[in-house]
């Protein structure tokens, strides 16, 4: 039995088991081996880490937009979720995204000081600390290149700390912003108001830059 892992464009690293005859991976034919070996050992890219976080700013943008409709009592108020307001949610999943990549990549996670989030009063201090955050994820990825994603850092949390790659660090940015779209996604349903469609298909950088 054989594992593949297939993982472009796949960051969950889905890994499948196949079953092949002996004789046939010994063929000079069709050299299974290396080919498995190679696939094992690949990498993310750069142009498939940046599409994941284009990808994200697109989707989170819309919801940005979705709760800037709403007003700011609704969008400041208690809800008992993770960070309590649809506000806070959103900010976190942008100071999440400043944190790792400006900060903790770039190994100055002990100097990182988030601002309070009661210091924002409108959605229009939000969204331009949105863009600003955006605008440094991209100038880094200007220089972003295989070297560097592979290059080790450590992560620090709650009393741990965790040896990752650059690659690794993105990724958990990107899963971030997944799980909290989704809660965004439940608390609008509660509110009777249908979310912004969040799916890959609606969201696709690769049409927005035609």
């Amino acid at each position: 039995m054989l594992n593949i892992a297939l993982l472009r464009g796949d960051p969950s690293y889905e890994v499948i088991s196949i079953f092949l005859p002996r004789t046939h991976l010994n063929s000079p034919r069709n050299n299974m081996r290396q080919r498995i070996n190679t696939a094992a050992s690949n990498t993310l890219n750069v142009l498939d880490i940046k599409e994941l976080f284009q990808y994200a700013h697109i989707v989170r943008s819309r919801f940005a937009s979705k709760l800037s409709e709403l007003t700011w009592e609704e969008v400041c108020k208690n809800r008992e979720a993770s960070f309590y307001s649809m506000k806070n949610i959103l900010l976190h999943m942008i100071d999440n995204e400043d944190w790792m990549i400006n900060w903790v990549i770039k190994g100055k996670q002990d100097q990182y000081v988030r601002k309070s989030w009661d210091d924002y009063t409108s959605m229009e201090q939000v969204l331009k600390h949105m863009s600003e955050v955006e605008t440094k994820t991209y100038e880094y990825f200007n220089s972003l290149n295989s070297e560097e994603l592979n290059r080790k850092v450590t992560l620090k949390i709650r009393e741990r700390e965790f040896i990752l790659t650059v690659e690794e660090c993105l990724l958990q940015s990107f899963t971030e912003q997944l799980y909290h779209i989704g809660e965004l996604i439940a608390l609008l349903w509660q509110m009777n108001i249908e979310p912004p469609n969040m799916q890959w298909f609606w969201n696709n950088p690769r049409e927005v830059r035609k």
